[in-house]
């Protein structure tokens, strides 16, 4: 290691830190969403002076970037030149590629974690087995956590997961999440028009949004759904026409392409949209299992479901932070059971126990995450000038 970042050091160490350039990354170069994609637009509506630098994989095939983000291949030598002299980095990951490549955070720099969890229930990090048993993650998981200046946290719930799950943690600013700010205000009813035309989705019709979670070890289609009974089931509670919107986890897309292939004339699949948040807020209802989505979809009020089939064996392997219970989803194990809820479902009681659930952990979304987070970036920034000048 010692003799990768010397090597690394010596091409890019020397390089000065441009005070107004910032490096995001969304989930290991996953495109342009999650935290990152909501403050790179409030950057931009404030200045148009910013190096602002996106670590993609792929970088010709994306096309939904603004014009004043440059994109840069993730895991190249020109991504890790990036890091070596951007004065803040961005990320909702670990940035373990980098830190496997000799990256060294100098003094002077900046690092801001915005995780791209919520309030989820399913544990994460050293919480979790599965994922501390490799040596070599824990180690660099470690040296991410060192190296993280702030933490963006959005309620009393997430400081804790923070301090239990990572490694040193400093700095935790209860700002909310920079991607929750579409719930509030008009900014859903642009996602509502963006998806449906995006998707060719008619405007009279609603939308129910199905996204089941990553699994280690499971068996997939043990658990499928049955879209045509859930369909038929929608439409005669509501008398609205209902469209089945499918977007499975990018680690789990190959493996089960093939589990709704007979279904294909009745969902759209939204694999390929790039931020789940629109889809999220262009949604009137979200079936998931697991997926902390959910927990950031009940910021609009919106009926979710849970549709668990593997509970127990998931519980096994992955482990929960408190029981499902505790939720406000209605909760079921059989597409019967979903069914019965969906006919049963009693929006008074669910906008309840969504109030108590939000004021339970503490949450302070309110839609101004983001502004919240560039006045700490534009903070930064500036005391980089500063020093830069002396």
């Amino acid at each position: 290691e010692r003799s990768l970042i010397k090597k690394a050091y010596q091409i890019y160490g020397n390089d000065p830190i441009n005070a107004k350039k910032i490096v995001f990354d969304n989930y290991m170069g996953n495109g342009y969403g999650c935290n990152c994609k909501y403050v790179t637009e409030e950057l931009i509506r404030r200045r148009t002076d910013l190096d602002l630098v996106w670590i993609v994989k792929n970088v010709n095939a994306h096309e939904e970037f603004p014009d004043k983000v440059r994109l840069v291949e993730y895991g190249s030598p020109e991504a890790l030149a990036e890091y070596y002299t951007a004065a803040v980095w961005v990320c909702n990951y670990h940035l373990i590629k980098y830190w496997n490549k000799g990256l060294v955070k100098r003094a002077g720099q900046y690092y801001i974690q915005m995780w791209h969890g919520s309030f989820g229930i399913k544990k994460i990090e050293k919480n979790c087995d599965c994922l501390t048993n490799s040596q070599s993650w824990t180690y660099l998981a470690k040296k991410n956590s060192e190296n993280t200046d702030f933490w963006i946290s959005n309620s009393f719930f997430e400081d804790k997961v923070y301090r239990n799950a990572f490694w040193s943690v400093k700095n935790i600013l209860r700002f909310g999440h920079p991607r929750n700010d579409i719930f509030f205000g008009n900014r859903q009813y642009s996602a509502y028009k963006k998806v449906r035309e995006i998707l060719s989705i008619d405007k009279e019709e609603n939308i129910l949004l199905y996204v089941p979670t990553f699994r280690e070890k499971f068996n997939f289609p043990e658990c499928k759904l049955d879209v045509a009974k859930i369909k038929e089931t929608l439409e005669k509670k509501t008398n609205e026409q209902w469209e089945i919107v499918v977007r499975l986890h990018p680690r789990m897309r190959d493996s089960l392409k093939k589990i709704y292939d007979n279904a294909e004339n009745m969902i759209k699949n939204a694999d390929d949209y790039p931020d789940i948040q629109e889809l999220l807020a262009a949604s009137q209802i979200v079936i998931t299992d697991y997926s902390s989505c959910i927990f950031d979809f009940l910021l609009t009020g919106r009926p979710g479901f849970l549709f668990v089939p593997d509970l127990e064996s998931y519980d096994q392997e992955r482990g929960f932070y408190y029981n499902l219970e505790e939720t406000p989803f209605p909760i079921a194990h059989t597409n019967e059971e979903l069914m019965d809820n969906i006919k049963n479902f009693d929006r008074e009681e669910y906008c309840r126990r969504v109030k108590n659930f939000l004021k339970g952990k503490g949450s302070v979304e309110d839609g101004n995450a983001s502004v919240r987070v560039c006045d700490l970036i534009e903070h930064l920034l500036t005391e980089k000038e500063i020093e830069n000048e002396y």
